[in-house]
C-alpha cells in the first residue's frame, strides 16, 4: 500500500520533482517540497472525496471530484498548466506515471 500512483504524481509535479529520481537523491530542500505537496495533494483529495477516474465509489454511492483538480495525473498528451509542454506518460514498474518532462527534469 502506498499514497497512490495518482496522488504521487500530483505531489510529484507540485514539488518540481522526476518521477525516476530517487529518494536518496533529493536535497533536504526537495525533501521539503515533496513533504508539503504531499500533505497539500492529500487534503485535497479528501477535501474533494477522493478521485473517480475508472470505478472509484464513495460509500454513498456518489463519485468523488479530486480528478477534477488533477495537474498532470491521466493527462498525458494535455499541456502542462504551468509551461504549455505535453505531460508525458512513463512507464515505471507496471504503472504508468504522468510528467512534464520541462517542469520536471530528469
Amino acid at each position: 500500500a502506498g499514497i497512490g500512483n495518482m496522488y504521487a504524481d500530483e505531489a510529484l509535479f507540485a514539488a518540481r520533482i522526476h518521477p525516476l529520481r530517487s529518494g536518496e537523491s533529493l536535497s533536504q530542500d526537495e525533501i521539503e517540497r515533496l513533504h508539503h505537496a504531499i500533505q497539500q495533494v492529500l487534503l485535497s483529495a479528501i477535501g474533494n472525496k477522493g478521485a473517480s477516474i475508472i470505478n472509484y465509489y464513495r460509500p454513498d454511492g456518489k463519485l468523488g471530484t479530486a480528478h477534477f483538480q488533477f495537474q498532470v495525473a491521466h493527462c498525458g498528451g494535455k499541456p502542462c498548466p504551468v509551461c504549455g509542454t505535453p505531460i508525458q506518460r512513463l512507464p515505471i514498474r507496471n504503472r504508468g506515471s504522468y510528467f512534464c518532462p520541462r517542469c520536471q527534469p530528469h
